[in-house]
Protein backbone atom coordinates (compact mmCIF):
# COMPACT_ATOMS: atom_id res chain seq x y z
CA UNK A 1 0.00 0.00 0.00
CA UNK A 2 1.18 3.51 -0.72
CA UNK A 3 1.95 6.31 1.94
CA UNK A 4 -0.27 9.35 1.51
CA UNK A 5 1.94 12.16 0.38
CA UNK A 6 2.88 15.03 3.17
CA UNK A 7 0.96 17.38 0.97
CA UNK A 8 -1.89 15.09 0.97
CA UNK A 9 -1.94 14.64 4.68
CA UNK A 10 -1.38 18.22 5.06
CA UNK A 11 -4.79 19.02 2.97
CA UNK A 12 -6.35 16.39 5.02
CA UNK A 13 -5.65 17.68 8.47
CA UNK A 14 -6.12 21.35 7.52
CA UNK A 15 -9.74 20.06 5.97
CA UNK A 16 -10.71 18.20 8.92
CA UNK A 17 -9.62 20.69 11.42
CA UNK A 18 -11.72 23.24 9.93
CA UNK A 19 -14.49 20.74 9.88
CA UNK A 20 -14.10 20.24 13.80
CA UNK A 21 -14.08 24.11 14.43
CA UNK A 22 -17.30 24.85 12.26
CA UNK A 23 -18.74 21.73 14.31
CA UNK A 24 -17.85 23.72 17.72
CA UNK A 25 -18.79 26.81 16.80
CA UNK A 26 -22.55 25.53 15.58
CA UNK A 27 -22.71 23.19 18.96
CA UNK A 28 -21.52 26.11 20.73
CA UNK A 29 -24.23 28.46 19.29
CA UNK A 30 -26.93 25.98 19.58
CA UNK A 31 -26.20 25.37 23.54
CA UNK A 32 -25.29 29.33 24.27
CA UNK A 33 -27.22 31.29 21.28
CA UNK A 34 -29.34 34.69 22.04
CA UNK A 35 -31.43 34.20 24.93
CA UNK A 36 -34.98 33.87 24.12
CA UNK A 37 -37.16 36.46 25.33
CA UNK A 38 -40.37 34.90 26.98
CA UNK A 39 -43.57 35.68 28.16
CA UNK A 40 -45.79 34.33 31.35
CA UNK A 41 -49.32 33.18 30.72
CA UNK A 42 -51.69 35.80 30.57
CA UNK A 43 -55.10 34.30 32.82
CA UNK A 44 -58.23 35.83 32.93
CA UNK A 45 -60.87 34.20 35.62
CA UNK A 46 -64.73 34.46 35.82
CA UNK A 47 -65.17 37.47 33.54
CA UNK A 48 -68.54 38.79 33.18
CA UNK A 49 -70.41 38.96 29.73
CA UNK A 50 -70.19 42.30 28.24
CA UNK A 51 -67.61 43.51 30.60
CA UNK A 52 -63.40 44.26 29.56
CA UNK A 53 -61.01 42.68 32.02
CA UNK A 54 -57.19 43.93 32.27
CA UNK A 55 -54.49 42.12 33.19
CA UNK A 56 -50.95 43.23 33.12
CA UNK A 57 -48.06 41.45 31.67
CA UNK A 58 -44.45 41.37 32.64
CA UNK A 59 -42.06 40.95 29.66
CA UNK A 60 -38.11 40.38 30.49
CA UNK A 61 -35.44 41.43 27.82
CA UNK A 62 -32.52 38.88 28.52
CA UNK A 63 -31.07 40.11 25.87
CA UNK A 64 -27.96 42.89 25.83
CA UNK A 65 -29.37 45.09 23.75
CA UNK A 66 -32.25 47.14 24.74
CA UNK A 67 -35.73 45.68 22.82
CA UNK A 68 -38.38 47.07 21.55
CA UNK A 69 -42.43 46.03 21.37
CA UNK A 70 -43.68 47.36 18.69
CA UNK A 71 -47.21 46.37 18.11
CA UNK A 72 -48.94 43.22 18.28
CA UNK A 73 -51.61 40.61 16.51
CA UNK A 74 -54.79 40.00 18.63
CA UNK A 75 -57.00 37.60 18.20
CA UNK A 76 -60.94 37.43 18.69
CA UNK A 77 -62.34 33.82 20.08
CA UNK A 78 -65.89 33.04 20.10
CA UNK A 79 -66.02 34.54 24.35
CA UNK A 80 -64.86 38.13 22.92
CA UNK A 81 -61.71 39.68 21.79
CA UNK A 82 -58.29 40.54 22.87
CA UNK A 83 -56.55 43.93 22.89
CA UNK A 84 -53.43 45.32 24.42
CA UNK A 85 -52.60 48.63 25.66
CA UNK A 86 -48.99 50.01 26.29
CA UNK A 87 -47.07 49.83 22.82
CA UNK A 88 -44.75 50.39 21.59
CA UNK A 89 -42.54 50.45 24.73
CA UNK A 90 -38.73 49.87 25.34
CA UNK A 91 -37.43 47.48 27.74
CA UNK A 92 -33.73 48.24 29.13
CA UNK A 93 -31.29 45.24 28.65
CA UNK A 94 -31.82 42.39 31.77
CA UNK A 95 -35.07 44.47 32.92
CA UNK A 96 -38.61 44.24 32.51
CA UNK A 97 -41.56 46.40 31.08
CA UNK A 98 -44.93 45.86 31.35
CA UNK A 99 -47.61 44.88 28.82
CA UNK A 100 -51.41 45.32 29.66
CA UNK A 101 -54.09 42.89 28.09
CA UNK A 102 -57.48 43.56 27.72
CA UNK A 103 -60.23 41.37 27.13
CA UNK A 104 -63.67 42.32 26.08
CA UNK A 105 -66.13 39.35 27.21
CA UNK A 106 -68.88 38.94 24.55
CA UNK A 107 -70.48 35.63 25.46
CA UNK A 108 -70.27 32.92 28.28
CA UNK A 109 -67.57 29.81 27.94
CA UNK A 110 -63.86 28.79 28.23
CA UNK A 111 -61.56 30.65 26.04
CA UNK A 112 -57.41 30.16 24.68
CA UNK A 113 -56.08 32.42 22.04
CA UNK A 114 -52.58 33.67 21.34
CA UNK A 115 -51.33 37.37 21.01
CA UNK A 116 -48.36 38.07 18.67
CA UNK A 117 -46.31 40.72 20.42
CA UNK A 118 -44.12 42.04 18.01
CA UNK A 119 -40.17 42.88 18.81
CA UNK A 120 -37.42 45.01 16.57
CA UNK A 121 -35.11 42.14 18.08
CA UNK A 122 -33.53 40.55 15.03
CA UNK A 123 -32.87 36.91 16.20
CA UNK A 124 -36.92 37.11 17.39
CA UNK A 125 -39.28 39.39 16.01
CA UNK A 126 -42.43 37.66 17.54
CA UNK A 127 -43.11 36.42 20.87
CA UNK A 128 -46.14 34.50 21.62
CA UNK A 129 -48.20 35.26 24.45
CA UNK A 130 -50.84 32.88 25.52
CA UNK A 131 -54.17 34.08 27.23
CA UNK A 132 -56.89 31.60 28.41
CA UNK A 133 -59.55 32.42 30.82
CA UNK A 134 -63.69 31.65 31.87
CA UNK A 135 -65.98 34.58 30.89
CA UNK A 136 -69.14 33.55 33.02
CA UNK A 137 -72.74 34.68 32.76
CA UNK A 138 -73.19 37.55 35.82
CA UNK A 139 -69.96 36.62 37.46
CA UNK A 140 -68.54 39.12 39.43
CA UNK A 141 -66.18 42.09 37.90
CA UNK A 142 -62.09 40.89 37.22
CA UNK A 143 -59.97 43.42 39.18
CA UNK A 144 -57.88 45.60 37.98
CA UNK A 145 -54.07 44.33 38.42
Amino acid sequence: MKRLSFRLKSFLTVYFTGVLVVAVIFYGTSLFGSPQIVVPLCEFKNIPVDKTAKEKVTVKNPTSQPLQLIGAMVPCTLCGCASTEGLPVTIPPGQSGTVTVLFKATAAGPFKTEIELYTDNPQQTIVRLQVRGTVKQGAEDQPVK
